[in-house]
């Protein structure tokens, strides 16, 4: 037996689905997302042409997967900041899943650009839509926490701090911010400005 037809017996169906999104990903860091094709996730999966069709239909389908793997990576990689950092607020508790949010950005750019590339991903997806929402309701409510009892309108202070942390990243990523910025270090960068946001913005209307 060659050696790809034992590769491809040896994938159970779940783990077929994350070998293939493992290989969407191998693809955009190296050669970028507009490489990324069911032909050549399945060549770098080494499986059949027919497999990536079979689980995701099309590229917009491959791409909607990623991100909404994404956006479940980047929920848990703000749940380990604020389990690190045991926050003692809820105004305290937004720093650290600011800071969670940036952290996930900066070590997963790849991944963190096709998230928000809405023209190339179905936003109509099931799993694509559950998993942008838990994410955005996580700070939603944490928002509406902190500005309870004040005269601070919850959504625009919701929008104003996903703005900041999302505005810095990619910034950031981009590179225009790293070139201007005297702070060598992103995310101490990143934890500076989202505890002036916090204090000035949260604290401040309390």
């Amino acid at each position: 037996m060659k050696k790809n037809a034992r590769k491809r017996a040896r994938y159970h169906h779940g783990d077929l689905r994350e070998a293939l999104l493992r290989s969407v990903e191998r693809i955009v860091k190296k050669r970028g997302v507009a490489f990324v094709s069911l032909r050549e996730v399945a060549r770098d999966a080494r499986v059949s042409h027919s497999a990536p069709a079979h689980h995701f239909g099309n590229k917009a389908g491959l791409l909607t997967a990623f991100a909404a793997q994404g956006f479940a990576r980047m929920v848990a990689v703000v749940d380990a900041e604020v389990a690190r950092t045991s926050p003692r607020t809820a105004a305290d508790t937004l720093e650290a899943m600011g800071r969670g949010y940036v952290r996930f950005a900066l070590e997963n750019p790849e991944q963190f650009g096709v998230m928000f590339r809405s023209e190339m991903l179905d936003v109509t997806s099931s799993e694509f839509a559950a998993a942008a929402d838990r994410a955005y309701g996580l700070l939603a409510t944490m928002v509406k926490r902190c500005v309870e009892g004040s005269d601070a309108d919850a959504e625009v202070t919701t929008a104003a701090a996903w703005s900041v942390a999302h505005g810095l990243a990619t910034l950031w990523n981009g590179g225009r911010l790293r070139v201007r910025s005297t702070e060598r270090d992103p995310e101490r960068l990143a934890a500076r400005v989202l505890h002036a946001f916090v204090d000035g913005v949260v604290r401040g209307a309390r």
